[in-house]
């Protein structure tokens, strides 16, 4: 829900996301008041988009970010309405920031987020970033070193030459097992048994014609 342009003057904005239904928006607005906050409805946004998009691709949060001018103040109740990991709070402030807006958030105590960038809401939010992205980093060497040593390719793995596959078909035939036969090759388990189906259809076929 939106409003018209405010006065030429500084204007308050309200933005959450994540109310279902009528009764828990009214209670977001009752939280604002709690706070000492007066709501402003023509000025508010209340969306329930998945935490799946970008903060900053929301319809409402666009329509919100058109009407912000220098001055304007955006208060929430969650730093979690502002996006869906830290980064991409981190990208929305900025915006925010570049359309020299202030933002408050009411559970972190309701100071401006943006005072400057140094303050220590927008430094723990930056250290949290940096966190979050050297530990998925570890995480990704980990698994590819861990691929490596299992004797696995990294990427697409490429296809079984004809005298691989006669080979696979060999040592099915000698009784060999499907596991050890995909270690052999460095192949999956599937792969293995996907040649060994082929090969059975093939042979029915023939066998009917």
């Amino acid at each position: 829900m939106h409003g018209p342009l405010g006065d030429p003057m500084s204007a308050n904005y309200f933005y959450t996301n994540g109310a279902a239904t009528l009764e828990e928006f009214e209670e977001e607005i009752r939280a604002f008041d709690a706070a000492g906050i007066v709501v402003d409805l023509r000025r508010a946004w209340c969306e329930r988009e998945s935490q799946s998009r970008s903060a900053l691709e929301r319809p409402g949060m666009q329509s919100m970010l058109r009407r912000i001018r220098a001055g304007d103040t955006i208060f929430t109740l969650k730093l979690a309405s502002l996006g869906r990991n830290v980064r991409d709070v981190l990208e929305t402030l900025e915006r925010f920031k570049a359309l020299g807006a202030s933002a408050q958030c009411i559970e972190l105590g309701g100071g401006d987020l943006l005072t400057s960038a140094c303050s220590p809401a927008m430094l723990t939010l930056a250290a949290v970033s940096q966190l979050d992205y050297q530990t998925r980093s570890l995480r990704m060497k980990e698994s590819a070193t861990a691929s490596t040593e299992l004797g696995r390719r990294l990427g697409r793995k490429p296809t079984l030459s004809a005298s691989a596959r006669t080979d696979i078909l060999a040592s099915l035939r000698t009784g060999a097992s499907v596991t050890e036969i995909a270690r052999s090759f460095c192949v999956s388990r599937q792969t293995i048994m996907r040649i060994r189906d082929e090969k059975l259809t093939d042979t029915v076929e023939s066998q009917r014609r």
